[in-house]
């Protein structure tokens, strides 16, 4: 007996593992191939805050739309699902070097990164200080100002909230978990996130001085989605800005009329967006 006439989607591919060494565990992805031999660009997706590299339609579409000498990966980091809790920021250059040095023993040599939401500021803290020669472009997707994103979400509490982080590291419990922001974070995440001091802060504070994006010369797309719940400022005055600190070879932005932060009904012509652009880049 049929009980749905719902059925199941298929996205080809094979799952791949990279491994961290120690007692680490491996990162899992899945990798999209246009065909037998590996093709000219792989594209690398690296999720949000809270995610992974399966969950979203955003993904998928992603994962749908390779060919024409493009492959697609994602792939978890240490912050996937609730990890991201209690993740350092600075292991994304290790994740990173797992998945991109572990791709180049499978055959590729030419990579465009791809970050959608906190996946903007590992991608670009991650070029700035490895400055890798194979990475031919980056594609920030839906970036977040999290400082300023604390900021309203805390209200008048953001100071005591700040300090009372402060204070559990200092005390030696950077682990003791601190409400207040979308979920519970580790006193160090917490800080992470939302102390001006802390690099990932830092890398897209408006208000600030944009260092780490500065230090981008490659190739760089930017796709925002026209109704970011998130946004501080209205997203064409955030183009603006990047615009103006750029000091990429090339810079183009996008704005994806209706969508939001996750892209959600918007997926496809997203994700043909980005792949269009990492087969001319």
């Amino acid at each position: 007996m049929v009980l749905s006439a719902l059925r199941p989607e298929s996205i080809a591919g094979e799952l791949v593992s990279f491994p961290l060494g120690g007692r680490h565990r491996p990162l899992d992805g899945f990798l999209s191939r246009s065909g037998k031999k590996p093709a000219r660009t792989l594209v690398v997706f690296v999720h949000g805050m809270g995610s992974n590299f399966y969950r979203s339609g955003f993904k998928k579409a992603m994962l749908r739309g390779v060919g024409s000498g493009v492959d697609v990966l994602t792939f978890n980091n240490r912050g996937a699902d609730t990890a991201t809790a209690h993740e350092v920021f600075r292991d994304c250059l290790r994740d990173l070097d797992a998945a991109l040095d572990g791709c180049r023993c499978l055959g590729y040599r030419r990579f465009v990164l791809v970050g959608h939401s906190t996946g903007c500021q590992k991608i670009t803290y991650y070029q700035a200080v490895r400055k890798r020669t194979d990475v031919a472009g980056m594609v920030l997707a839906a970036i977040g100002d999290d400082l300023a994103i604390a900021r309203r979400i805390l209200g008048r509490r953001y100071g005591s909230e700040v300090a009372k982080a402060r204070r559990l590291v200092d005390a030696g419990r950077p682990d003791t978990l601190v409400q207040g922001l979308d979920f519970p974070f580790a006193a160090h995440r917490f800080l992470s996130i939302a102390d001006p001091a802390s690099i990932e802060a830092k890398l897209f504070d408006m208000e600030g001085r944009l260092d780490h994006f500065r230090k981008l010369r490659v190739p760089l797309l930017v796709v925002l989605p026209e109704k970011e719940e998130y946004a501080c400022i209205p997203v064409e005055e955030m183009v603006e800005r990047l615009a103006a600190k750029t000091r990429a070879d090339r810079f183009e932005a996008v704005i994806i009329g209706g969508a939001n932060h996750g892209f959600r009904g918007d997926e496809e012509i997203t994700a043909a967006t980005i792949l269009n652009w990492s087969r001319a880049v």
